[in-house]
């Protein structure tokens, strides 16, 4: 996990080592939720706090002998992620507290395993990337994306691409009226970037 700031950061705190109820054997973050306060430049005020997580990957490795048995147990695992951080933003942040989500969430906008924290109505989420707008269009590919918003390209040997919009930053709460703007930095090719995700995020 990693924080890029222009503003003040104050205390930070990590959760790697928490756990979830339904399994209390090991943490349920693989790679952390932080919280992070955030000031303005004078250090005066908590301007929000910032919650940075990366949720558990869609990896299963090609020589997997269960590969159905390892998506659900990803599954499982993502959703108790998501369970957790819910549960540790409403716990710290009351009354009127800003703070944001950010990250790799590893997943669609509407994906049931998210649930827990993006339908949370005492959470009450936007995403703020819903209308993002691409900084260059795509490249020609067959077929060609159905939307312009869409981070995420798959293309398996001898079969079309796929597209598809991957959360990597999220869901703002009270500081949605705050956004001027939301991109997506449109890849310049199609492999070689670095990344299987175009980068996003909201100004």
């Amino acid at each position: 996990m990693g924080l890029f700031s222009k503003l003040p950061i104050g205390a930070i705190v990590s959760w790697q080592k928490v756990v979830h109820p339904a399994n209390t054997g090991e943490p349920v973050f693989g790679r952390d939720l932080l919280e992070v306060e955030i000031f303005d430049q004078n250090r005066q005020n908590v301007l929000f706090t910032l919650f940075n997580n990366h949720l558990k990957s869609n990896y299963v490795p090609w020589d997997e002998e269960d590969k159905e048995e390892a998506e659900e147990q990803i599954k499982t695992r993502r959703k108790q992620q998501a369970e957790m951080v819910a549960s540790i933003i409403k716990a710290r942040m009351k009354g009127d507290s800003k703070f944001i989500i950010v990250g790799d969430m590893n997943d669609v906008p509407n994906s049931e395993l998210l649930e827990p924290f993006i339908k949370d109505a005492d959470l009450n989420l936007v995403n703020g990337l819903k209308e993002a707008k691409e900084t260059r269009p795509a490249k020609q590919d067959d077929p060609m994306p159905p939307s312009p918003v869409w981070t995420h390209r798959f293309k398996a040997s001898g079969k079309p691409a796929s597209t598809s919009f991957t959360i990597k930053y999220g869901s703002v709460q009270s500081l949605a009226d705050k956004i001027t703007e939301a991109r997506i930095g449109r890849r310049t090719k199609h492999k070689g970037d670095g990344s299987d995700h175009d980068p996003h995020g909201w100004y």
